[in-house]
Protein backbone atom coordinates (compact mmCIF):
# COMPACT_ATOMS: atom_id res chain seq x y z
CA UNK A 1 0.00 0.00 0.00
CA UNK A 2 1.68 3.25 -1.10
CA UNK A 3 1.68 6.63 0.57
CA UNK A 4 -0.51 9.19 -1.20
CA UNK A 5 1.30 12.53 -1.07
CA UNK A 6 -0.94 15.64 -0.95
CA UNK A 7 -0.39 18.40 -3.48
CA UNK A 8 1.09 20.87 -1.02
CA UNK A 9 3.56 18.50 0.60
CA UNK A 10 7.21 19.57 0.45
CA UNK A 11 8.38 16.28 -1.06
CA UNK A 12 8.44 15.03 -4.64
CA UNK A 13 7.64 11.52 -5.84
CA UNK A 14 10.49 10.02 -7.90
CA UNK A 15 9.96 8.95 -11.50
CA UNK A 16 7.85 5.81 -11.55
CA UNK A 17 6.12 6.65 -8.28
CA UNK A 18 7.03 6.16 -4.65
CA UNK A 19 8.50 2.83 -3.62
CA UNK A 20 5.54 0.67 -2.62
CA UNK A 21 5.33 0.04 1.10
CA UNK A 22 2.77 -2.33 2.56
CA UNK A 23 1.36 -0.91 5.77
CA UNK A 24 -1.36 -2.27 8.05
CA UNK A 25 -4.64 -0.40 8.02
CA UNK A 26 -4.11 1.18 11.45
CA UNK A 27 -0.75 2.63 10.36
CA UNK A 28 -2.19 3.99 7.12
CA UNK A 29 -4.98 5.68 9.11
CA UNK A 30 -2.34 7.38 11.29
CA UNK A 31 -0.65 8.64 8.12
CA UNK A 32 -3.89 9.98 6.70
CA UNK A 33 -4.66 11.95 9.88
CA UNK A 34 -1.09 13.24 9.97
CA UNK A 35 -1.35 14.60 6.42
CA UNK A 36 -4.44 16.55 7.41
CA UNK A 37 -2.64 17.92 10.48
CA UNK A 38 0.41 18.81 8.41
CA UNK A 39 -1.59 20.90 5.98
CA UNK A 40 -3.56 22.55 8.81
CA UNK A 41 -0.58 23.62 10.93
CA UNK A 42 1.25 26.86 10.01
CA UNK A 43 4.91 27.04 9.09
CA UNK A 44 7.29 28.18 11.88
CA UNK A 45 7.31 31.92 12.49
CA UNK A 46 9.60 34.27 14.42
CA UNK A 47 6.43 35.54 16.09
CA UNK A 48 6.28 32.20 17.88
CA UNK A 49 8.38 32.31 21.06
CA UNK A 50 9.60 28.79 20.34
CA UNK A 51 11.27 30.02 17.12
CA UNK A 52 12.41 33.31 18.61
CA UNK A 53 16.05 33.30 17.52
CA UNK A 54 15.88 30.84 14.61
CA UNK A 55 17.10 31.90 11.19
CA UNK A 56 14.05 30.72 9.29
CA UNK A 57 15.87 31.28 6.01
CA UNK A 58 17.83 28.10 6.76
CA UNK A 59 14.66 26.00 6.84
CA UNK A 60 14.86 24.68 3.29
CA UNK A 61 11.61 22.73 3.03
CA UNK A 62 11.25 22.05 -0.68
CA UNK A 63 12.84 20.09 -3.51
CA UNK A 64 13.48 16.81 -1.70
CA UNK A 65 12.63 13.35 -2.97
CA UNK A 66 11.37 10.29 -1.10
CA UNK A 67 12.46 6.73 -1.88
CA UNK A 68 15.77 7.78 -3.44
CA UNK A 69 17.78 4.75 -4.55
CA UNK A 70 21.21 4.07 -3.06
CA UNK A 71 24.09 3.83 -5.59
CA UNK A 72 25.91 0.49 -5.61
CA UNK A 73 29.25 2.11 -4.78
CA UNK A 74 27.74 3.79 -1.75
CA UNK A 75 26.35 0.46 -0.57
CA UNK A 76 29.88 -0.90 -0.46
CA UNK A 77 31.09 2.14 1.45
CA UNK A 78 28.35 1.74 4.03
CA UNK A 79 28.93 -2.00 4.29
CA UNK A 80 32.55 -1.29 5.24
CA UNK A 81 31.31 1.15 7.86
CA UNK A 82 28.75 -1.30 9.24
CA UNK A 83 31.25 -4.12 9.85
CA UNK A 84 28.64 -6.62 11.01
CA UNK A 85 29.51 -8.89 13.90
CA UNK A 86 30.51 -6.22 16.41
CA UNK A 87 27.03 -5.84 17.85
CA UNK A 88 23.41 -6.41 16.81
CA UNK A 89 22.12 -3.57 14.69
CA UNK A 90 20.44 -2.13 11.62
CA UNK A 91 21.74 0.24 8.94
CA UNK A 92 19.37 2.29 6.77
CA UNK A 93 20.13 4.60 3.83
CA UNK A 94 17.50 6.88 2.26
CA UNK A 95 14.92 5.02 4.39
CA UNK A 96 15.85 1.61 2.96
CA UNK A 97 17.29 -1.15 5.15
CA UNK A 98 20.69 -2.13 3.72
CA UNK A 99 22.38 -4.24 6.38
CA UNK A 100 21.50 -5.95 9.63
CA UNK A 101 23.20 -7.96 12.35
CA UNK A 102 20.92 -10.23 14.38
CA UNK A 103 20.62 -10.48 18.12
CA UNK A 104 22.50 -13.22 19.90
CA UNK A 105 20.67 -16.51 20.37
CA UNK A 106 20.68 -15.87 24.11
CA UNK A 107 18.96 -12.48 23.69
CA UNK A 108 16.35 -14.00 21.38
CA UNK A 109 15.74 -16.80 23.83
CA UNK A 110 15.01 -14.23 26.53
CA UNK A 111 12.40 -12.58 24.31
CA UNK A 112 14.33 -9.52 23.11
CA UNK A 113 13.07 -8.17 19.78
CA UNK A 114 15.13 -6.02 17.41
CA UNK A 115 13.49 -5.48 14.04
CA UNK A 116 12.82 -2.91 11.33
CA UNK A 117 9.44 -1.29 11.92
CA UNK A 118 7.92 -2.85 8.81
CA UNK A 119 9.00 -6.33 9.90
CA UNK A 120 7.59 -5.73 13.37
CA UNK A 121 4.30 -4.63 11.81
CA UNK A 122 4.09 -8.02 10.12
CA UNK A 123 5.51 -10.25 12.86
CA UNK A 124 4.38 -8.49 16.07
CA UNK A 125 1.54 -6.17 14.98
CA UNK A 126 -0.27 -5.90 18.32
CA UNK A 127 2.92 -5.15 20.23
CA UNK A 128 4.03 -2.50 17.75
CA UNK A 129 0.62 -0.86 17.55
CA UNK A 130 0.45 -0.44 21.34
CA UNK A 131 3.62 1.70 21.39
CA UNK A 132 4.23 3.32 17.99
CA UNK A 133 3.42 7.05 17.60
CA UNK A 134 2.20 7.35 21.21
CA UNK A 135 4.42 10.31 22.22
CA UNK A 136 4.49 13.95 21.06
CA UNK A 137 7.44 16.21 21.83
CA UNK A 138 5.56 19.49 21.12
CA UNK A 139 8.40 21.98 21.71
CA UNK A 140 7.71 24.00 18.58
CA UNK A 141 8.18 21.61 15.66
CA UNK A 142 4.65 20.18 15.65
CA UNK A 143 4.34 20.68 11.89
CA UNK A 144 7.53 18.70 11.33
CA UNK A 145 6.38 16.00 13.75
CA UNK A 146 3.18 15.54 11.75
CA UNK A 147 5.22 15.35 8.54
CA UNK A 148 7.29 12.61 10.15
CA UNK A 149 4.19 10.67 11.18
CA UNK A 150 2.84 10.98 7.66
CA UNK A 151 6.05 9.74 5.99
CA UNK A 152 7.89 7.48 8.43
CA UNK A 153 8.10 3.81 7.50
CA UNK A 154 11.81 3.19 8.08
CA UNK A 155 13.13 2.66 11.55
CA UNK A 156 13.91 0.26 14.35
CA UNK A 157 11.91 -1.34 17.14
CA UNK A 158 13.77 -2.61 20.21
CA UNK A 159 11.71 -4.44 22.82
CA UNK A 160 13.32 -5.83 25.99
CA UNK A 161 11.12 -7.92 28.32
CA UNK A 162 10.99 -7.47 32.08
CA UNK A 163 14.16 -8.37 33.95
CA UNK A 164 16.33 -8.81 30.85
CA UNK A 165 19.69 -7.02 30.74
CA UNK A 166 21.25 -6.85 27.29
CA UNK A 167 24.97 -7.59 27.41
CA UNK A 168 25.77 -6.06 24.00
CA UNK A 169 24.84 -2.59 22.88
CA UNK A 170 22.66 -2.11 19.78
CA UNK A 171 23.98 -0.21 16.72
CA UNK A 172 21.44 1.81 14.72
CA UNK A 173 22.45 4.11 11.87
CA UNK A 174 20.59 6.16 9.30
CA UNK A 175 22.24 7.72 6.26
CA UNK A 176 21.51 10.12 3.43
CA UNK A 177 23.37 9.42 0.19
CA UNK A 178 22.01 12.12 -2.14
CA UNK A 179 21.67 15.87 -1.77
CA UNK A 180 18.00 15.83 -2.81
CA UNK A 181 17.04 12.88 -0.60
CA UNK A 182 14.69 13.01 2.40
CA UNK A 183 14.74 10.59 5.33
CA UNK A 184 12.31 10.01 8.20
CA UNK A 185 14.00 7.66 10.71
CA UNK A 186 11.95 6.41 13.65
CA UNK A 187 13.45 4.65 16.67
CA UNK A 188 11.05 2.98 19.11
CA UNK A 189 12.48 1.53 22.33
CA UNK A 190 10.43 -0.25 24.99
CA UNK A 191 12.14 -1.50 28.14
CA UNK A 192 9.86 -3.35 30.48
CA UNK A 193 10.28 -3.50 34.27
CA UNK A 194 13.94 -3.78 35.38
CA UNK A 195 15.16 -4.26 31.80
CA UNK A 196 18.45 -2.71 30.66
CA UNK A 197 19.86 -1.70 27.25
CA UNK A 198 22.48 0.49 25.57
CA UNK A 199 22.01 1.97 22.10
CA UNK A 200 24.52 3.64 19.78
CA UNK A 201 22.60 5.78 17.28
CA UNK A 202 24.19 7.55 14.31
CA UNK A 203 22.88 9.94 11.68
CA UNK A 204 25.14 10.85 8.76
CA UNK A 205 25.64 11.53 5.08
CA UNK A 206 27.81 9.98 2.39
CA UNK A 207 27.14 12.85 -0.02
CA UNK A 208 28.94 16.18 0.31
CA UNK A 209 26.05 18.61 0.42
CA UNK A 210 22.32 18.87 1.08
CA UNK A 211 19.43 16.69 2.17
CA UNK A 212 16.48 16.69 4.56
CA UNK A 213 16.04 14.59 7.71
CA UNK A 214 13.19 14.45 10.21
CA UNK A 215 13.73 11.81 12.87
CA UNK A 216 11.84 10.78 16.00
CA UNK A 217 12.82 8.67 18.99
CA UNK A 218 10.17 7.27 21.33
CA UNK A 219 11.68 5.77 24.48
CA UNK A 220 9.53 3.99 27.08
CA UNK A 221 11.04 2.80 30.35
CA UNK A 222 9.13 0.62 32.79
CA UNK A 223 9.70 0.57 36.55
CA UNK A 224 13.38 0.17 37.38
CA UNK A 225 14.47 0.02 33.72
CA UNK A 226 17.80 1.52 32.63
CA UNK A 227 18.62 2.96 29.21
CA UNK A 228 21.76 4.58 27.81
CA UNK A 229 21.41 6.22 24.39
CA UNK A 230 24.42 7.74 22.60
CA UNK A 231 23.56 9.75 19.49
CA UNK A 232 25.98 11.18 16.91
CA UNK A 233 24.94 13.51 14.10
CA UNK A 234 27.20 14.44 11.21
CA UNK A 235 25.04 15.42 8.25
CA UNK A 236 26.48 16.82 5.03
CA UNK A 237 26.97 20.54 4.57
CA UNK A 238 23.66 22.33 4.05
CA UNK A 239 21.46 19.51 5.35
CA UNK A 240 18.26 20.65 7.07
CA UNK A 241 17.43 18.29 9.94
CA UNK A 242 14.99 17.93 12.81
CA UNK A 243 15.38 15.41 15.63
CA UNK A 244 12.53 14.98 18.09
CA UNK A 245 13.03 12.72 21.11
CA UNK A 246 10.81 11.83 24.04
CA UNK A 247 11.62 9.54 26.96
CA UNK A 248 8.94 8.38 29.39
CA UNK A 249 10.12 7.04 32.75
CA UNK A 250 8.16 5.02 35.29
CA UNK A 251 9.05 4.53 38.96
CA UNK A 252 12.82 4.19 39.66
CA UNK A 253 13.69 4.13 35.94
CA UNK A 254 16.91 5.80 34.74
CA UNK A 255 17.62 7.21 31.27
CA UNK A 256 20.94 8.70 30.16
CA UNK A 257 20.95 10.34 26.73
CA UNK A 258 24.00 11.86 25.07
CA UNK A 259 24.21 13.80 21.80
CA UNK A 260 27.29 14.79 19.80
CA UNK A 261 26.44 17.26 17.05
CA UNK A 262 28.52 18.39 14.10
CA UNK A 263 27.93 18.86 10.38
CA UNK A 264 24.76 19.92 8.61
CA UNK A 265 23.39 23.35 7.82
CA UNK A 266 20.43 23.78 10.17
CA UNK A 267 19.82 21.26 12.95
CA UNK A 268 16.97 21.49 15.45
CA UNK A 269 16.78 19.03 18.34
CA UNK A 270 13.81 18.80 20.66
CA UNK A 271 14.29 16.59 23.71
CA UNK A 272 11.59 15.89 26.26
CA UNK A 273 12.05 13.89 29.45
CA UNK A 274 8.90 12.87 31.32
CA UNK A 275 9.48 11.60 34.86
CA UNK A 276 6.15 9.99 35.70
CA UNK A 277 7.01 7.76 38.68
CA UNK A 278 8.71 8.37 42.04
CA UNK A 279 12.44 7.73 41.96
CA UNK A 280 12.75 8.26 38.19
CA UNK A 281 16.00 9.85 37.00
CA UNK A 282 16.93 11.49 33.69
CA UNK A 283 20.39 12.63 32.56
CA UNK A 284 20.50 14.70 29.34
CA UNK A 285 23.96 15.49 27.92
CA UNK A 286 25.03 17.19 24.71
CA UNK A 287 28.29 18.33 23.09
CA UNK A 288 28.23 20.39 19.89
CA UNK A 289 31.00 21.63 17.60
CA UNK A 290 29.56 24.32 15.30
CA UNK A 291 31.47 25.89 12.42
CA UNK A 292 31.11 27.89 9.21
CA UNK A 293 27.51 29.18 9.10
CA UNK A 294 25.89 26.20 10.81
CA UNK A 295 22.99 26.70 13.19
CA UNK A 296 22.14 24.32 16.02
CA UNK A 297 18.75 24.96 17.59
CA UNK A 298 18.39 23.05 20.88
CA UNK A 299 15.13 22.76 22.81
CA UNK A 300 14.60 20.73 25.98
CA UNK A 301 11.83 20.04 28.46
CA UNK A 302 12.32 18.32 31.83
CA UNK A 303 8.89 17.37 33.15
CA UNK A 304 8.62 16.28 36.79
CA UNK A 305 5.16 14.77 37.26
CA UNK A 306 5.84 12.67 40.38
CA UNK A 307 7.54 13.26 43.74
CA UNK A 308 11.17 12.41 44.45
CA UNK A 309 12.39 12.56 40.84
CA UNK A 310 15.69 13.88 39.52
CA UNK A 311 16.79 15.37 36.19
CA UNK A 312 20.21 16.65 35.18
CA UNK A 313 20.86 18.49 31.91
CA UNK A 314 24.24 19.73 30.63
CA UNK A 315 24.60 21.07 27.08
CA UNK A 316 27.97 22.42 25.91
CA UNK A 317 28.58 24.18 22.59
CA UNK A 318 31.88 25.20 20.96
CA UNK A 319 31.30 27.74 18.19
CA UNK A 320 33.72 28.56 15.36
CA UNK A 321 33.50 30.96 12.42
CA UNK A 322 30.01 32.48 11.92
CA UNK A 323 28.08 29.63 13.50
CA UNK A 324 25.09 30.08 15.80
CA UNK A 325 23.52 28.10 18.60
CA UNK A 326 20.20 28.51 20.35
CA UNK A 327 19.34 26.82 23.62
CA UNK A 328 15.87 27.07 25.15
CA UNK A 329 15.24 24.76 28.07
CA UNK A 330 12.45 24.42 30.60
CA UNK A 331 12.23 22.63 33.93
CA UNK A 332 8.56 21.97 34.70
CA UNK A 333 7.55 20.78 38.18
CA UNK A 334 3.92 19.70 38.42
CA UNK A 335 1.76 20.19 41.55
CA UNK A 336 2.49 17.42 44.01
CA UNK A 337 5.97 16.68 42.61
CA UNK A 338 7.63 17.33 45.96
CA UNK A 339 11.33 16.66 46.55
CA UNK A 340 12.12 17.25 42.90
CA UNK A 341 15.83 17.72 42.21
CA UNK A 342 16.37 19.36 38.81
CA UNK A 343 19.45 20.91 37.22
CA UNK A 344 19.84 22.60 33.83
CA UNK A 345 23.05 24.13 32.46
CA UNK A 346 24.02 25.45 29.02
CA UNK A 347 27.67 26.45 28.47
CA UNK A 348 28.95 28.12 25.31
CA UNK A 349 32.53 28.74 24.17
CA UNK A 350 32.88 31.33 21.40
CA UNK A 351 35.93 30.76 19.22
CA UNK A 352 35.37 33.57 16.75
CA UNK A 353 34.21 37.19 17.02
CA UNK A 354 31.47 36.31 14.50
CA UNK A 355 30.05 33.33 16.41
CA UNK A 356 26.76 33.84 18.25
CA UNK A 357 25.19 31.96 21.14
CA UNK A 358 21.68 32.46 22.53
CA UNK A 359 20.57 30.90 25.81
CA UNK A 360 17.12 30.86 27.40
CA UNK A 361 16.99 28.60 30.46
CA UNK A 362 13.66 28.48 32.27
CA UNK A 363 11.79 27.21 35.32
CA UNK A 364 8.11 26.64 36.06
CA UNK A 365 7.60 25.31 39.58
CA UNK A 366 4.15 24.47 40.95
CA UNK A 367 5.21 22.46 44.02
CA UNK A 368 6.94 23.07 47.35
CA UNK A 369 10.00 21.36 48.82
CA UNK A 370 12.00 21.23 45.60
CA UNK A 371 15.55 22.03 44.52
CA UNK A 372 15.76 23.43 40.99
CA UNK A 373 18.79 25.16 39.49
CA UNK A 374 19.36 26.53 36.03
CA UNK A 375 21.90 28.74 34.31
CA UNK A 376 23.88 29.54 31.19
CA UNK A 377 27.29 31.00 30.34
CA UNK A 378 28.79 32.44 27.17
CA UNK A 379 32.49 33.25 26.92
CA UNK A 380 35.77 33.06 25.01
CA UNK A 381 39.18 31.53 25.58
CA UNK A 382 41.06 33.81 27.94
CA UNK A 383 43.83 35.49 25.84
CA UNK A 384 46.21 35.34 28.80
CA UNK A 385 45.72 31.59 29.12
CA UNK A 386 46.32 31.19 25.40
CA UNK A 387 49.47 33.30 25.65
CA UNK A 388 50.64 31.11 28.54
CA UNK A 389 50.46 28.06 26.26
CA UNK A 390 52.32 29.83 23.44
CA UNK A 391 55.09 30.84 25.83
CA UNK A 392 55.64 27.18 26.62
CA UNK A 393 56.03 26.13 23.02
CA UNK A 394 52.51 24.85 22.35
CA UNK A 395 51.55 25.86 18.77
CA UNK A 396 48.46 28.00 18.41
CA UNK A 397 46.25 25.34 16.71
CA UNK A 398 47.22 22.74 19.31
CA UNK A 399 46.55 25.15 22.17
CA UNK A 400 43.13 26.07 20.80
CA UNK A 401 42.22 22.42 20.35
CA UNK A 402 43.29 21.63 23.91
CA UNK A 403 41.00 24.33 25.27
CA UNK A 404 38.02 23.04 23.30
CA UNK A 405 38.70 19.44 24.30
CA UNK A 406 38.99 20.50 27.92
CA UNK A 407 35.76 22.45 27.63
CA UNK A 408 33.87 19.39 26.32
CA UNK A 409 35.62 16.76 28.43
CA UNK A 410 33.41 16.99 31.50
CA UNK A 411 30.41 16.08 29.31
CA UNK A 412 32.23 13.10 27.80
CA UNK A 413 33.49 11.92 31.19
CA UNK A 414 29.92 11.48 32.41
CA UNK A 415 29.36 8.64 29.93
CA UNK A 416 29.65 5.34 31.76
CA UNK A 417 30.09 3.21 28.60
CA UNK A 418 33.88 3.06 28.20
CA UNK A 419 33.77 2.17 24.48
CA UNK A 420 31.34 4.99 23.71
CA UNK A 421 33.36 7.44 25.78
CA UNK A 422 36.61 6.54 24.00
CA UNK A 423 35.19 6.66 20.47
CA UNK A 424 33.37 9.93 21.11
CA UNK A 425 36.53 11.56 22.45
CA UNK A 426 38.40 10.42 19.33
CA UNK A 427 35.64 11.70 17.04
CA UNK A 428 35.57 15.10 18.75
CA UNK A 429 39.36 15.37 18.57
CA UNK A 430 39.26 14.47 14.87
CA UNK A 431 36.60 17.10 14.21
CA UNK A 432 38.90 19.78 15.64
CA UNK A 433 42.07 18.88 13.76
CA UNK A 434 41.44 21.26 10.88
CA UNK A 435 40.39 24.24 12.97
CA UNK A 436 42.53 27.29 13.71
CA UNK A 437 40.61 29.88 15.67
CA UNK A 438 40.76 33.30 14.04
CA UNK A 439 41.11 36.31 16.29
CA UNK A 440 41.73 34.30 19.49
CA UNK A 441 43.48 37.25 21.09
CA UNK A 442 40.65 39.68 20.39
CA UNK A 443 39.14 41.33 23.47
CA UNK A 444 35.94 39.81 24.76
CA UNK A 445 34.07 43.03 23.96
CA UNK A 446 34.05 41.98 20.29
CA UNK A 447 32.01 38.87 20.81
CA UNK A 448 28.29 38.84 20.06
CA UNK A 449 26.09 37.13 22.60
CA UNK A 450 22.53 36.93 23.76
CA UNK A 451 21.93 35.63 27.28
CA UNK A 452 18.28 36.37 27.89
CA UNK A 453 15.53 35.16 30.15
CA UNK A 454 12.46 33.64 28.53
CA UNK A 455 9.78 36.11 27.55
CA UNK A 456 7.03 36.39 30.13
Amino acid sequence: MGVDLPKRVILDIPDGGAKPVRLPRWWKEIQDVAWVDYERLPMPSRKDERWRFTDLGKLALSGYTVSTSVPQGTRGELQNFFRGGRAPGLLFANDSLLFSEPLSLEAKRKGVLLAPLLDAAADAPDLLKSWLFQERVALGAEKLETLHRACATAGAFLYVPAGVEMEQHVDLSFWLTEGNAATFPHVLVVLQENARARIHLRFGSTNSCGGFACSVQELFLGAGAQLELFTRRNWAEGTCSFDLASVRLARDATATTFQFNQGGGYTRTESRSRLLGPGARSVMLSATVARDRQEFDQRSFQEHAAPNTKSDLLYKNALYDSSRTIFAGMIDVDPGARQTDAYQSNRNLLLSPDAEANALPGLEILANDVRCTHGATIGQIDPEELFYCLQRGIPLPAAQRLFVLGFLTDVIDRISDADARRSLAEEIDSSLNDKVVPGSSLPSSLRRTSLLPPAQ
